[in-house]
């Protein structure tokens, strides 16, 4: 007996686009102000509803706080960000019908609570958070805001949008979700995807500490533990990083030496919020953290020279590998200006490093879209490499002879 065909995964199954973070956060705010530079012009175009799938801990609800934020800064209009939780709210909370006696006769009136904008001339993104966790009544009100901007017989406000948010309804959510046609047409669905670069470029401007960043740019396959939540497990996300990055904080901002006395506690402490394999991993690159830094293969790369050297003579590939990782995270993601002195120094690590490991430079560039941040700064370096004789024989050569190699032999 031959098993049916795989169940297509809830981004397969609505065929919507996949972004990062990042992308879905600019997608809104130029769809909300290009709407209201429109309204200004005098066309009245209908606001457009979004709704944002993906895993939990990626920071859907997050973007939300920083759209209204921007928004307010770029169009000098105060936004608001009211945050409704489905999973704890009920229909009764919005809105309750009220008796009232009138010559004898008994009408009545809808009570609308604080969870409803009523001043007429506020701006504000109205969210709509974990909307298939929400129970069938609530998410009826919830379908009308989503498709009308009202509740019962109250508007909500012009200036406020509408932005849902909801897991996929894979095996890992316990969901509950109410489509149909009409609902689906309404609104604008995207799927963000997990993004460690994203990540480690919010973590930066948010200065989480340099302990979480730099294991997530030499290890940003763990940034999302995908494999831990599918067993149901504590699993690590950006949003557990970012709590460890507090913790963090906390014992180095104790002592000196806080975090290094403490690494025991920290321990516990992170295996709650990353399980505990994970957080083993975490406490080790703690531990081993000063001994090689992307940032130091850039700046300072003569003080770490001999560390490379010595794994590279013990043959230690899987650990060089790890390194190139981060590095190219770290180059990727922070993006620092080379002068002849980082210049030199990326050139030596370059041609320190095994050929095959050290080919991820020209491997990343070529797997960046040509419009990207990413690939215009790399290709930038790559360019003002090349002149070298030492890159360009002792590595670009190199790299180039181990790649028509490799498509001979396959």
């Amino acid at each position: 007996m031959t098993n049916g065909p795989e169940e297509l995964k809830y981004v397969d199954r609505l065929n919507i686009s996949v972004m990062n973070i990042g992308e879905i956060k600019t997608l809104i705010m130029e769809s909300i102000s290009n709407t209201i530079n429109c309204w200004n012009l005098g066309m009245d175009i209908p606001k457009q509803t979004f709704r944002i799938v993906g895993p939990a801990g990626v920071g859907k609800t997050e973007i939300c706080y920083q759209i209204a934020q921007e928004l307010s800064e770029l169009l000098n209009k105060m936004f608001e960000c009211m945050v409704v939780k489905c999973p704890v709210l009920s229909r009764d909370d919005f809105l309750i019908p009220f008796p009232i006696v009138d010559n004898g006769n008994t009408k009545f009136k809808m009570l609308y609570s604080d969870f409803i904008p009523f001043e007429e001339d506020s701006w504000g993104i109205y969210v709509i958070d974990e909307f298939s966790r929400g129970d069938h009544n609530l998410q009826q009100l919830m379908w009308q805001m989503q498709n009308e901007y009202k509740i019962h017989m109250r508007d909500l406000p012009k200036g406020w949008f509408v932005v849902t948010i909801d897991n996929p309804d894979d095996q890992e959510y316990s969901m509950d979700n109410l489509e149909d046609a009409a609902g689906l047409r309404r609104m604008l669905h995207i799927y963000v995807e997990v993004s460690p670069p994203e990540f480690i470029n919010h973590a930066i401007k948010m200065n989480f500490h340099r302990g979480v960043i730099e294991f997530i740019q030499a290890h940003p396959d763990f940034l999302y533990d995908f494999q831990a939540q599918k067993l149901g497990s504590v699993y690590a996300n950006p949003a557990s990083y970012e709590r460890l990055s507090n913790i963090l904080w906390g014992y180095e901002k104790k002592s000196e030496n806080g975090i290094k006395e403490n690494l025991k506690w920290i321990e516990y402490l992170a295996s709650g919020l990353l399980n505990v394999s994970m957080s083993r991993k975490f406490i080790e690159f703690l531990k081993d953290m000063k001994d090689i830094n992307p940032r130091d293969i850039f700046f300072n790369y003569d003080k770490i020279r001999p560390q490379i050297t010595d794994l590279k003579n013990k043959n230690d590939n899987a650990k060089l590998g790890e390194i190139m990782v981060g590095f190219m995270t770290f180059m990727t993601t922070s993006r620092p200006l080379p002068q002849d002195k980082e210049c030199e120094n990326i050139i030596l690590f370059l041609t320190d490093m095994p050929i095959d490991t050290a080919a991820l430079f020209i491997t990343m560039i070529d797997n960046y879209e040509r419009r990207t941040p990413e690939f215009k700064y790399l290709t930038k370096i790559h360019v003002k490499l090349m002149p070298d004789e030492r890159y360009r024989t002792d590595f670009y050569e190199e790299v180039d002879k181990l790649a028509q190699s490799g498509a001979s032999n396959g």
